[in-house]
């Protein structure tokens, strides 16, 4: 099954706008009830248990987000670190998410950010608990964090963020590659999994075994997966390349376009771009806010607070390379449960490419508009 949701909404931020929205009860995208339908559709601290015992530096304390000056944008967060299978470390975040999960009747689902900020500025922005223990949401404070509305939605929210932002180092290239996106994303799946009630390679091979908790026929182990802007694009490539380790796909503000083609690096240069020298861009409060371009869609001080975090969480920009690769994603090769969501004015992800990529998902199977 194929779900399209739409609303008029232009591009903004998925975190600052969910929860303002669930907070006044404003008809957009994230309106509580389109959560609840997420929440159905869904449903139809670090942990080093899985790296090594022996004592090192955890990777988030080389990044921005381990600094002190923006340690309290982690607030409320359960922080894990995967090993990718070229053991780079890759930081993972959860709430309410380091008891034993095994067996938990909550979906998992791992969100993934977009091409400039950390999912903790996007998916967690002024979150964490109060003094008593409680989320601000049930306090009406001004959390706007994704994971605690979708955590308050009956989920088991996860996001990570990609080689280079937030609280994941660079790797020695200095550059973010959309497969290495892919098979990262792929052992943080695992993991989830894993700590869902997925105890070896074997669950994953034999998903189909009687002692595996299911729902609507899929094992309640394996993790959702949602993209956003960019991050729609890994999400829709690790879709077609490895469909099994995920139950089901959302894809929000997707920027696929059928008739754009990213150029491939020349085949010889006389410049050897391994050895060359990477320069930082610096990212400024005008940038973390220009895509807040339609006039209602947010006020000015949650447009200002987003900014803000994501300047202490990403203050350089990320330096992607081999675009390129997403040239191979083609709608037709994903065959697992999708929903798509856009804003009809979403200058990035107009409705049109977005009802292509939605006609064109799995072809032959049915689909709801």
């Amino acid at each position: 099954m194929y779900c399209f949701a739409s609303s008029s909404i232009g591009r903004t931020n998925i975190g600052s706008s969910i929860n303002m929205n669930y907070k006044r009860r404003s008809v957009r995208v994230f309106h509580p009830s389109t959560i609840k339908i997420w929440s159905r559709l869904l449903s139809s601290r670090f942990d080093t248990t899985q790296q090594n015992s022996k004592s090192r530096t955890l990777g988030i304390e080389k990044t921005p987000l381990g600094t002190p000056s923006a340690s309290h944008l982690l607030n409320g967060l359960d922080l894990y670190e995967v090993t990718a299978d070229d053991g780079h470390p890759l930081t993972l975040y959860g709430i309410k998410s380091s008891s034993d999960l095994t067996g938990s009747t909550r979906r998992p689902v791992l969100m993934l950010h977009g091409r400039t900020w950390s999912s903790v500025p996007v998916y967690h922005l002024l979150g964490g608990e109060a003094s008593d223990g409680k989320f601000p949401i049930e306090k009406m404070r001004k959390s706007r964090s994704l994971m605690e509305a979708l955590f308050h939605a009956g989920l088991q929210p996860y996001c990570m963020d990609f080689r280079g932002f937030g609280g994941t180092p660079a790797d020695k290239t200095n550059s973010v590659i959309p497969n290495r996106c892919v098979r990262d994303v792929e052992k943080v799946l695992e993991f989830v999994a894993r700590k869902h009630g997925a105890n070896s390679d074997s669950d994953q091979e034999n998903i189909n075994q009687t002692n595996i908790l299911k729902y609507d026929g899929i094992p309640h182990h394996l993790p959702a997966l949602l993209g956003w802007s960019q991050g729609a694009l890994i999400a829709h490539l690790l879709a077609q390349k490895n469909p099994q380790i995920i139950s089901k796909l959302i894809l929000y503000g997707s920027i696929y376009d059928p008739l754009v083609s990213y150029p491939r690096s020349p085949l010889y240069s006389d410049k050897n771009e391994t050895d060359a020298q990477f320069h930082k861009i610096e990212n400024t409060f005008n940038a973390a806010i220009e895509d807040f371009t339609i006039e209602g869609s947010i006020d000015l001080e949650p447009a200002s607070e987003f900014a803000e975090a994501a300047l202490l969480s990403d203050p350089y920009k990320a330096n992607w390379q081999y675009l390129c690769q997403f040239n191979n994603i083609d709608p037709a090769r994903v065959h697992v449960p999708t929903l798509v969501v856009a804003g009809d004015q979403d200058p990035y992800a107009p409705i049109r490419v977005q009802a292509e990529l939605f006609g064109n998902l799995g072809r032959g199977v049915d689909r709801t508009w």
